[in-house]
Order: C-alpha cells, then structure tokens, then sequence
C-alpha cells in the first residue's frame, strides 16, 4: 500500500537555512521532478527497480547540471556520490527512507541500508561497514575528495507516497549494524512534491533504495 501521511509544511525557518546552503526547494524539487515523471510512466514491463532508479540518478545528475554554475562538484567518496558546496560548508546525496518529514516530530526518518561512506561521515562516530557503490571510472581531484570526505554530510531525503514525495535535508548522526540511518544531527523540512496523476506504483519496498513494484499504466 502506498504511504498516505503527509508530510508536514516547510516553515519560512526551514527555508532560510536552505538559504544558507545556496539551496532553495524550487531547485530541489526541480531536480527531483524528472525522475519522478518518468518513474511515474513506467510500465509493467519495467523492472521492479526501475522507478527507483529514475528518482536517485536522474535527480543526482539534474542537481549535478543545477548546481555547477554556482560552484558546486560532484565528487565520489568512497564509492559514494556526493555534491560538494563550493566553500565545502556541506556535501549532500540523495536518499530514500520512511518517516520522512512525518507530522509526529517524534518519529524520525529511516533510510535504506547505507554504506562505510555514510558511517564513517555521520555527526557521531560509527563502526564501519562495506561500501555499496561503484566508484566512477575516471580519475578524481584529490584535492575535491579531500573537501568532500571532510565537509559535513547531509541527505536530501525522500519518501514516496500516493501523490509525490514527502522530502527533508537532513544530517545524519547514527546507523544501525544493519547500516540504516536513524537519528539526524539537524532536519530541514522540505516542501512537498506534488506530481498529478496516479502514483501508487511508489509503494515503498523493505529490501533496498530501487525495489519499487509497478502496476500496468491505465
């Protein structure tokens, strides 16, 4: 079943530390509109992890376009892609979870597994598991990877529900063994993306970020 919470209204606050970043939510639910539609129009004939995919790599390479001109890199650490801000004050991703933005304040996101990337980056030191992405095949500025290994890692979190995506930007602080995030240094709430149209192929799987099951379009 799809989730139908609603996902709290970012306050003028939530935007102004978005601000600080050189982020605002039109440019975040810019980047994420794309991936969205098109994991939207998805058929029964794709495969159960595509939807997912179109969300996290359509959106990292529109935020990538997005953001360039102001500076920002994208840069792999240890496997894990991560935009750096041109003063390294942040490096973020993008990442899926529950919880996210959930009008119980007291119930906090929790993500997908994550890797020794996300560990070793987290507000409160962890123990380190193995790293779950490719790193990219050419040659990276050890210089930018410095800055981006050192800069304080945050997550643009989604959550799909029957209407869009209920989002935060969050900082991680603590994972489980199992490598899911669940406790966040800081929280940002992120206005809602609403998409028209039927979105119940966005039911949220327990066994991975892509594993979303689709249903045949009307």
């Amino acid at each position: 079943m799809a989730i139908a919470t609603i996902a709290l209204p970012a306050g003028e606050g939530d935007e102004r530390r978005l601000s600080a970043f050189g982020l605002t939510t039109e440019t975040l639910h810019t980047a994420l509109r794309p991936g969205l539609s098109r994991a939207a129009n998805r058929t029964a004939m794709a495969l159960p992890s595509s939807a997912g995919t179109d969300i996290y790599h359509d959106t990292m390479e529109q935020l990538a376009l997005a953001l360039a001109d102001a500076g920002w890199k994208l840069v792999w650490v240890e496997r894990q892609p991560r935009l750096l801000h041109p003063d390294a004050l942040i490096a973020f991703t993008l990442a899926s979870g529950t919880n996210v933005a959930n009008p119980d304040r007291r119930k906090a996101p929790r993500t997908r597994k994550k890797g020794k990337a996300t560990r070793n980056s987290l507000a409160a030191p962890q123990i380190a598991v193995l790293p779950i992405f490719d790193e990219p095949a050419e040659e990276q500025d050890s210089a930018l990877v410095a800055a981006a290994t050192q800069a304080p890692l945050w997550f643009l979190v989604h959550e799909r529900t029957d209407r869009g995506l209920n989002l935060e930007f969050s900082r991680p602080a603590e994972m489980t063994e199992a490598g899911a995030v669940v406790a966040w240094d800081e929280r940002i709430l992120i206005g809602f993306l609403d998409l028209d149209g039927d979105l119940s192929i966005f039911d949220n799987p327990d066994d991975g970020d892509f594993d979303v099951p689709v249903t045949p379009r009307r």
